[in-house]
């Protein structure tokens, strides 16, 4: 049954933190393998307000946020592919409010293309996608594409794009996720992870990077869920003040603490609210953009 489409719709885009992300290898088509651990959270998110458009406009895409042209925005690149595999590019305006930092490793550009993608497929008056199908789709505009149409944990492979759920969670816990005034390049991170692997393939060994400020852990809850980030060990070396700001929310009493994607987001678990609520408060009052989650 076709569902009516709206007028205007506002949507909400989340984010995504990785509680563990490896760099298993680099594939002949020059893409890393991957092992990680999608957990979404609800804030910081965008805004996304879709509207109809004119007879004959095509997409009109307005993202003051992002100083790119419309036509090189995920969104737009997700509605011109879902056009193509439907028969079905409607007219539309699509306003997008970010609150989501760019090149902070929290995914906020393939939020933004599920949305779409979601809106398209549920509103597509003919030829809409299967579940199976409109998650291949994704797989070719994003890599974390998939994983944001069905926004729950998830463990990913492949290039981060073969899903499997996982009844992963963090019920009792604080969380808090900061997001410093530093904006990293996934491909630069990847470059850098290669350039190091070269000089030094120790450099991924988790044994050498566990997500505590000293060199013996006694944090047991770090280590069962695998707080880890293969990019940690270059970023950290380019960005001192990243690891810095970890070594700060490990202080407060964190039980584990990790940098999310390529960076430059960084977040730390709290098994008392009191402890996460300081380290919040700590971060910003020195500037730092802080969300404070009761899980």
């Amino acid at each position: 049954m076709t569902i009516t489409q709206p007028d205007s719709v506002t949507l909400r885009a989340g984010c995504k933190i990785n509680l563990h992300l490896e760099i298993t290898g680099v594939r002949e088509d020059g893409y890393h393998e991957l092992d990680t651990l999608f957990f979404p959270l609800q804030e910081p998110f965008d805004t996304i307000t879709i509207a109809k458009g004119s007879a004959g406009t095509g997409l009109i895409l307005n993202c003051p946020a992002l100083s790119i042209p419309p036509e090189k925005n995920i969104i737009y690149k997700s509605w011109e592919k879902f056009g193509a595999a439907t028969g079905w590019k409607p007219d539309l305006k699509i306003s997008v409010e970010k609150g989501i930092p760019d090149g902070a490793g929290l995914g906020g550009g393939s939020s933004d293309a599920a949305v779409v993608l979601n809106y398209l497929n549920k509103y597509c008056p003919n030829n809409a996608l299967s579940a199976d199908a409109l998650n291949k789709l994704a797989a070719t505009i994003g890599a974390d594409v998939p994983f944001f149409l069905n926004n729950v944990p998830a463990h990913a492979t492949g290039i981060g794009d073969v899903l499997t759920p996982s009844d992963i969670t963090l019920e009792g816990y604080s969380l808090v996720l900061i997001c410093p005034d530093v904006s990293i390049s996934t491909p630069w991170a990847f470059a850098a992870w290669d350039k190091a692997m070269l000089q030094e393939p120790s450099c991924n060994n988790k044994k050498e990077f566990l997500t505590t400020a000293t060199s013996k852990d006694r944090k047991h809850s770090s280590r069962a869920l695998w707080l880890f980030n293969s990019f940690e060990v270059v970023v950290y070396s380019a960005f001192p003040k990243l690891r810095a700001y970890k070594d700060k929310l490990i202080e407060f009493g964190a039980v584990g603490a990790v940098m999310s994607g390529s960076g430059s987001s960084i977040f730390a678990l709290y098994r008392e609210m009191e402890q996460a609520a300081r380290a919040a408060t700590a971060l910003k009052a020195e500037g730092v953009a802080t969300y404070l989650h009761h899980l």
